[in-house]
């Protein structure tokens, strides 16, 4: 199986549960009612955090492979190059030596004329020329061959040890998650989800035409499903997932990453924000929704709930984007 194929693997591969000795642990003991919400709101927040770092090393492991697949494309032409030019270094070679050592001194002295000789130190000047030629077409490109082959080397070791990461990274949050919904269950019975309050109540939505309506259309159909990490559809979504699947449908790229999110948008101030533009929150930039007028957001909240409609103003916004 190829470096390709199996770093690959890694990215499509789903998040399935780590083997745990025992069960996941219980509620932290003594906390009352209250503290183990606010425990669990805290640990959710941690959580989302890992989740789009996990989603960024993903997203970097993912320019790896590509890296790696341009380069086993360059490299095999490169490779007939620098054997093509090998060759034509040894016929220029074996015909300099055969021509010179036909034109010996006494040759040229009898030589039937000035023209002859004139004409035979010409072949040699020419297949000498020549040979220099193609000796420094070679030497390029066999310094072009080995430097990409050192670079492929360097991004495949590169790309083995992301995937470690990734590796590490999804077992831990596997782990965090099932601890996570042991608690949220304990806290807020079999479904797992707090009360909270409907921010959908007296919410109209705005009248707007275009890319911004598309988007708002993609993401308000998203409602109710599930928080789910590393997702960007069709039946769940992350936070930073939720965006890129909207803006997918109005056709703009965008990474799988809300940090990286916030660092490609045109940054605005809250009074200049429009419907389907971005809310970006937490000094490391581990969420964002999307603008819906009304001081509302559609966003994927947490591991453990569900796409809804909140208000943002109680939420730490870190500052807010136009996607160009």
């Amino acid at each position: 199986m190829g470096v390709v194929t199996v770093l690959l693997a890694s990215l499509t591969a789903p998040g399935v549960a780590i083997a745990q000795p025992g069960s996941p642990p219980g509620p932290p003991a003594g906390l009352s009612r209250e503290q183990l919400v606010q425990r669990i709101q805290k640990a959710s927040d941690q959580l989302e955090g890992v989740i789009e770092r996990y989603n960024q090393l993903r997203s970097d492991l993912q320019t790896t492979v590509a890296q790696i697949a341009v380069l086993k494309r360059q490299i095999g032409p490169l490779e007939k190059q620098v054997a093509d030019h090998q060759a034509k270094v040894g016929v220029i070679a074996s015909a300099a030596y055969t021509t010179a050592g036909s034109t010996s001194f006494a040759a040229l002295l009898h030589a039937d004329s000035t023209r002859d000789v004139l004409d035979q130190l010409m072949v040699i000047q020419l297949l000498a020329d020549d040979q220099r030629r193609e000796i420094a077409a070679l030497t390029g490109l066999r310094h072009e061959y080995e430097t990409a082959q050192a670079t492929l080397r360097t991004l495949i070791s590169q790309g083995r040890s992301q995937q470690k990461d990734l590796a590490t990274s999804r077992a831990k949050i596997e782990a965090d998650l099932a601890t996570l919904q042991r608690w949220r269950t304990h806290a807020f019975g079999p479904s797992g989800t707090p009360p909270h309050a409907n921010a959908r109540v007296g919410w109209v939505k705005p009248e707007v035409t275009g890319v911004p309506a598309k988007i708002l259309d993609f993401a308000l159909g998203q409602l109710g499903k599930a928080y789910r990490w590393a997702g960007e559809g069709p039946d769940g979504f992350d936070c930073s997932g939720l965006v890129l699947a909207a803006y997918k449908r109005v056709g703009k790229e965008l990474p799988h990453n809300s940090a990286r999110q916030f660092d490609v948008v045109h940054k605005i101030k809250r009074d200049q924000l429009q419907p389907g533009d971005l809310i970006f929150f937490y000094r490391d930039l581990h969420h964002v929704g999307i603008y819906i007028g009304g001081d509302r957001m559609v966003h994927a909240p947490t591991p453990g709930e569900k796409v809804r409609i909140d208000y943002f103003d109680g939420m730490p916004v870190r500052g807010y984007g136009h996607v160009t």
